[in-house]
């Protein structure tokens, strides 16, 4: 059986233009979404709510702003990977569903992603184990530090961390020179998350690093850490063929959702 879900989608101003090109994708091929909660957290310092009204006609919608007010994110413009907004934007996709989803999962989809058909896409077989992440797979992280800095995280919060008592740091070290360390994870522009277990995400890293933050500045390699080390059940079906696809410039995504409207 397929379990109750949430849809969260979160945008600033680029990704809410990203929006309103691949949302119509997803109401005309995978209509089933419409009939599940959404929920759309925005930072108000770039969109307001009724920019996100104009984009999505979700029969049940909740806009949340985010962040709340007096948050702020570290980092800097010299990387993708050290950048505030998208700090900010992924610390949003753990605690805004740790607060409003009420259903058992939340299904967390990219505004870069497009449905391209099949919306009998679900498979219940993912969640027989109680899952606590579904996900397409991946192959590496970056930055090659970042699963390290988590050990450390753990090392550092031990008295604060009683989940990981007789737990084993996963030791995944970077080869000399290499901007990534391989190893099979995942990546979570269409995925799913079991809600207590993101809820205990959420609280342990507000517990050792501050309210609505992030021990590392991603959403999805923070998760599949804790769900891995302390083992939790993992599974990584590929999403692409489930009809769904996923590209990294704008002009390849609006390209691909203008055929998967035409189709």
């Amino acid at each position: 059986m397929i379990p109750n879900y949430t849809t969260i989608v979160g945008v600033d101003a680029r990704h809410l233009r990203q929006l309103a090109v691949t949302w119509p994708t997803w109401r005309k091929n995978k209509p089933s979404l419409l009939a599940h909660p959404l929920i759309v957290f925005y930072d108000w310092r770039q969109v307001k709510a009724c920019d996100v009204v104009a984009v999505v006609d979700h029969p049940s919608m909740r806009l949340c702003m985010w962040p709340p007010t007096g948050v702020t994110f570290s980092g800097d413009d010299k990387t993708k990977w050290t950048n505030p907004q998208r700090h900010k934007m992924l610390a949003g996709f753990v605690h805004a569903p740790a607060h409003f989803v009420e259903t058992e999962y939340f299904l967390k989809l990219d505004t870069d992603a497009i449905a391209t058909g099949m919306d009998d896409w679900i498979d219940p077989s993912w969640f027989v184990n109680n899952s606590a992440i579904v996900c397409h797979p991946w192959g590496f992280t970056r930055p090659p530090e970042l699963m390290v800095w988590l050990d450390q995280w753990v090392a550092d919060n031990a008295d604060t961390l009683p989940q990981f008592m007789g737990t084993k740091p996963l030791d995944l070290l970077p080869k000399p020179g290499w901007d990534r360390v391989r190893h099979p994870r995942i990546i979570s522009w269409c995925a799913f998350f079991k809600s207590d277990f993101n809820r205990t995400c959420a609280q342990m890293a507000e517990a050792t690093t501050g309210y609505c933050q992030l021990p590392v500045a991603s959403q999805d390699s923070y998760l599949f850490y804790v769900a891995l080390r302390l083992g939790l059940p993992i599974v990584r079906p590929r999403m692409k063929s489930r009809g769904w696809s996923i590209f990294s410039t704008d002009h390849n995504v609006r390209k691909c959702a203008e055929l998967a409207l035409q189709n």
